[in-house]
C-alpha cells in the first residue's frame, strides 16, 4: 500500500515509494503503470506522480511504449550488458579504493563481511543479498572518484532490479563468494591495487558465468569470456 506523509517534496516521496514498490517486485516486469490510478491511491494530484514517473523512466526502471509506461522487463542480454559494465567499473573502484580507502571505510567493510558470514550461517537469503549489495556500494564510495560514483549511482537501480528478477531463478551464489569478498577486502586494506582489481574482475565474472549457466541458449556478446 502506497502512503505519503507530506513532509518532503511530494514528487520525491512518490518517487521513493514507487521505486521501492518496483524494486520489491510488487509490480511485475512489463506491467503497465497508470498515472491516474497511482494518483488516486495516494490521494494526490497527477502532477507529483507524473514527475516521479519521469525520474523512474530516466533511471531505466520504467520504459515507454506507444505513450504508455511499463515496468522495465530486462532481457538476459540486458542483464549481461549491465554485468559487463560492473566488470570494468567495479574493478576500477577496487583499484582506486586500495589507494583511497580510509580506516573508517576499511572497518565498515570488515563489519559487512562479519555480518554476511552471520547471515550465511542463518541461511537468511535476504540478509545475504543486502550485505552483499552494501559491500559493493561501500567499495565504490571508497574509490573517492566522484565521476565513477555518479555513473555507478545511475546504474544502481537497474542493477538492483535485475538482481531481484534473477532471484526467482536461484541466481544467488553461496559457494565461495564470501571468501572472494574477504580476499578483495584484504587486497584493498593492504593497498594492493592490481590484485584488488583482478579479484573483483574474477568475482563479477563468476556471477556472470552463473547467469549464463541459467540461460544456456543465450549468446554472450561484448568481449567477456564464458568459461565452461
Amino acid at each position: 500500500m502506497l502512503k505519503i506523509d507530506r513532509k518532503d517534496p511530494l514528487y520525491l516521496q512518490v518517487y521513493e515509494q514507487l521505486k521501492q514498490h518496483i524494486l520489491s517486485q510488487n509490480w511485475k516486469p512489463g506491467e503497465k503503470v497508470i498515472e491516474s490510478k497511482i494518483a488516486a491511491e495516494l490521494k494526490l494530484s497527477r502532477s507529483p506522480v507524473r514527475e516521479a514517473l519521469r525520474i523512474l523512466e530516466h533511471e531505466g526502471l520504467l520504459t515507454k511504449k506507444d505513450q504508455n509506461l511499463y515496468i522495465y522487463h530486462p532481457s538476459v542480454e540486458d542483464i549481461i550488458e549491465l554485468y559487463q559494465l560492473r566488470y570494468s567499473l567495479e574493478a576500477l573502484s577496487c583499484y582506486l579504493a586500495a589507494e583511497a580507502a580510509n580506516e573508517e571505510e576499511l572497518a565498515y567493510l570488515k563489519e559487512i563481511i562479519l555480518m554476511t558470514e552471520s547471515a550465511l550461517e542463518k541461511g537468511n537469503k535476504q540478509e545475504i543479498y543486502e550485505w552483499n549489495t552494501l559491500f559493493h556500494e561501500t567499495i565504490i564510495g571508497a574509490s573517492k572518484n566522484k565521476h565513477l560514483i555518479t555513473v555507478m549511482d545511475s546504474l544502481q537501480a537497474k542493477v538492483l532490479y535485475c538482481r531481484n528478477v534473477l532471484v526467482q531463478f536461484d541466481y544467488m551464489r553461496v559457494d565461495s563468494f564470501i571468501q572472494e569478498h574477504i580476499a578483495i577486502y584484504e587486497s584493498i586494506r593492504e593497498q594492493k591495487k592490481e590484485e584488488a582489481k583482478r579479484l573483483m574482475e574474477t568475482h563479477i565474472q563468476k556471477d556472470l558465468d552463473r547467469i549464463i549457466a541459467l540461460f544456456p541458449n543465450q549468446t554472450l556478446t561484448g568481449g567477456l569470456r564464458h568459461e565452461n
